[in-house]
């Protein structure tokens, strides 16, 4: 996947981030992602994911690849 956008950058100071991604998966499957990240006032992460593919099961596949690391 690559970024789009300018996403790829990251304010030194941000508590949030947004970061759009594209790609091609097995297959030549065309992926969108977006991936929101946060930090609460403890310092954890925490990332919201919405991936769109032209096959329903690519973009549970990379759910379950996030998910699981």
């Amino acid at each position: 996947m690559q970024s789009c956008e300018g996403t790829e950058t990251v304010a030194s100071n941000a508590r949030s981030h947004t970061s759009l991604l594209s790609g091609l998966y097995i297959g030549n499957v065309k992926v969108l992602v977006k991936a929101q990240f946060g930090m609460d006032s403890s310092k954890e992460i925490v990332m919201k994911l919405a991936v769109r593919a032209e096959d329903p099961s690519v973009s549970d596949a990379i759910h379950a690849l996030v998910a699981n690391g």
